[in-house]
């Protein structure tokens, strides 16, 4: 009989609770470096103190469309960011205002203009098994 930690240690989240976020991200400007993906459950710090994040994630080969999945995510309200870390240092390059000089995307693909998007802007409800986003990245340096 194989037994896992969930069932020595049960968690708080009834099963079937959680859920899948899948990450479709697009339109990145070519295949250097990493993305980084940071999933947030409040707005504090969104979208760019990834420390806030509630998790973190990225991928290390970028393509024309790239997939990352969040799996075992409660219920809930969340808001994702991308950056596309070209120089893979994993920080966000940003000009002498503060504008970003590589990609980067959020979920619900909002338009921002004089800041970034909020986390009421960006967010949507996971509440079933499998949700699908797609986040387009944005280079407004360039």
């Amino acid at each position: 009989m194989t037994q896992s930690a969930d069932t020595i240690f049960p968690t708080e989240t009834p099963p079937g609770n959680t859920g899948r976020i899948v990450i479709k991200v697009l339109d990145a400007h070519n295949c250097t470096g990493d993305l980084g993906i940071a999933l947030f459950n409040e707005k504090h710090g969104f979208p760019g103190e990834v420390e806030h994040a509630y998790r973190k994630g990225g991928l290390h080969e970028i393509g024309e469309s790239n997939l990352y999945v969040f799996e075992e995510v409660p219920y809930g309200n969340y808001a994702v960011s991308v950056i596309h870390d070209e120089s893979c240092c994993g920080e966000l390059h940003k000009n002498c205002f503060g504008i970003p000089k590589e990609g980067v995307g959020t979920s619900n693909n909002p338009h921002f203009f004089l800041g970034p998007p909020s986390f009421e802007c960006a967010s949507f409800e996971l509440k079933s098994e499998v949700v699908e986003i797609e986040v387009r990245l944005k280079y407004l340096c360039g």
